[in-house]
């Protein structure tokens, strides 16, 4: 400071010399001021120098005396600017401040801060008198200070700014520059508007007035684009500072870059969706198999009385006719009714086929319904079927139309039989005994159609789409026997010969017909 600095040996001149007027005071007082003080005349020119100002400026006041403070100023073009400034503080108004860089000229630098008083009343009046401070020393200390923390918020990741009160930026630290792309330079000064795209600037600008007209924090999401083109979304962290009268100067902020966050919160959400729509599907399919669980457990429910039913019907009227005959036996009377033989050997019969029809369909279940193929004359074969049903029903109005000639295929003649007869027997069971019945043996382009019609009641839409299910019996078949498996087998083994099998209604007529194709022989 100027207090510690050793005295300049110059002759510092008599009272007598200083021509200063009275009001100024004795020179002693002046002199035992620890800071420069300079008097100016009235037209603005120097009149005296204190000890601390001639040894700061280096110049006696001798020297001085009748100098402008500005001529006072080491020559040289760094130092003109000062010049300029020095001219205008001693032009006024009064009082006054001003900071500047002084030069002496010993080479030395040293910054003063200057105030202006000028006086108003008696034999001094219009005289200006100009004190000056050195402020080197703490003017450096504010710069460490200031180095300090601009090395401080350097170090933080996040983007740091801080702007003035007309929206400018006043500083940042080095992550800001490096989302931006910018050298500070390139920054500082310039306001958002320079900055931005024009959509995101004026968002920018407008939070900025809006945290200027509330002052304190503000917390908001925006998109923010850095220096490699992408756009990012950030939150700002801002608030404003005061200056020394408790006004707002200005704002500060911080930017956090949560695009990864967003990113990963999108990726959530989708996952989440996709997780949801999963677990709808999977409880869908979960209660489709605990519906057709359900549906099986009633369907084989339904089937074990239907079956018991089916079993125990021609067995009791089978066990009823051996009791006669036995009786008959016991009495020692020949059993020779043919018509009682003709009855147990129609019980044993359909007790035969409805054993046959439960070991076809546990054998299609375990894949194990084989077929044995050889070249068969289908025409003779559904001729053959034909004749076997009008011998079993004579009394049933029964059409036969078939080809010309043979009609090869290659097929398992007994499996084929087999689906013939359950067509046959379905007609016969579904049908008024007066209703006729029509079999036809058709040429198509590869295959031969084989198909039975009757003229009974039909069969809705809704029943057809469930005739091929295992144990699926009419709605009208609850007093007809049977266990609900022809059609089922049937599909099976028509498949099996690399056919297809269907049913078709008669378009509004009675009836309903029912087919199944095979391939010719090659």
């Amino acid at each position: 400071m100027l207090h510690d600095m050793a005295l300049s040996p110059m002759h510092h001149e008599d009272l007598a010399d200083t021509a200063l007027p009275v009001g100024l005071g004795p020179i002693v007082l002046l002199d035992a001021i620890q800071a420069l003080v300079l008097v100016l005349d009235p037209k603005g020119c120097l009149v005296h120098l204190n000890r601390l100002g001639e040894q700061v400026l280096g110049r006696s006041t001798s020297e001085a005396r009748g100098l402008r403070l500005e001529e006072l100023v080491t020559p040289g073009h760094e130092q003109e600017r000062e010049r300029q400034a020095l001219a205008r503080l001693v032009e006024g108004p009064h009082p006054a401040r001003h900071d500047g860089l002084w030069h002496t000229r010993g080479g030395q630098r040293r910054l003063l801060e200057w105030s202006t008083s000028r006086l108003e009343s008696g034999e001094a009046a219009g005289y200006l008198v100009l004190t000056g401070v050195e402020v080197t020393e703490r003017d450096q200390a504010l710069r460490e200070q200031v180095d300090f923390f601009q090395t401080l918020i350097d170090s933080i990741p996040n983007p740091i700014f801080h702007k003035t009160l007309d929206g400018r930026y006043r500083g940042c630290n080095r992550a800001f520059l490096e989302m931006h792309g910018k050298k500070r330079e390139d920054i500082v000064g310039k306001s958002v508007w320079e900055m931005a795209p024009p959509e995101l600037a004026a968002r920018y600008a407008a939070k900025d007035q809006e945290l200027f007209d509330h002052p304190g924090i503000q917390t908001y999401e925006s998109q923010v684009r850095f220096g490699t083109g992408e756009v990012h979304d950030v939150i700002f962290y801002k608030a404003t500072y005061t200056d020394s009268r408790g006004q707002p100067a200005g704002l500060v902020g911080i930017v956090l870059d949560i695009t990864d966050r967003k990113r990963a919160e999108a990726a959530l959400a989708r996952a989440h969706d996709e997780l949801e729509v999963r677990v709808r599907e999977r409880t869908a399919e979960l209660q489709k198999l605990k519906d057709a669980a359900v549906a099986a457990d009633r369907t084989k429910s339904e089937f074990l009385n239907i079956a018991s039913h089916e079993l125990r019907t021609p067995l009791t009227s089978l066990h009823l006719v051996l009791t006669q005959a036995r009786r008959q036996l016991e009495a020692h009377q020949p059993v020779s009714d043919v018509t009682l033989i003709s009855r147990m050997e129609r019980y044993t019969g359909r007790l035969t086929r409805l054993a046959n029809d439960l070991l076809d369909a546990s054998r299609l279940e375990r894949g194990q319904l084989h077929i044995r193929t050889r070249p068969v004359d289908l025409r003779a074969l559904v001729a053959d079927v034909s004749e076997d049903f009008r011998q079993q029903h004579p009394q049933r109005p029964l059409e036969v139309r078939l080809l010309e000639g043979v009609a090869w295929v290659s097929a398992d003649r007994d499996r084929i039989e087999q689906v013939l007869g359950n067509f046959l027997d379905n007609a016969m069971k579904y049908t008024p005994p007066e209703a006729r019945v029509a079999v036809l043996l058709a040429s198509w382009d590869s295959t031969f159609r084989v198909s039975v019609s009757d003229e009974g009641p039909g069969i809705s839409p809704e029943e057809q789409a469930q005739l091929f299910q295992r144990f699926n019996r009419l709605s009208s078949s609850v007093h007809q026997p049977g266990l609900g498996l022809g059609l089922y087998i049937s599909r099976e083994i028509i498949a099996r010969h690399g056919g297809s099998l269907g049913v078709q209604d008669h378009a509004g007529r009675p009836g309903i017909t029912f087919f199944f194709e095979l391939p010719r022989a090659r």
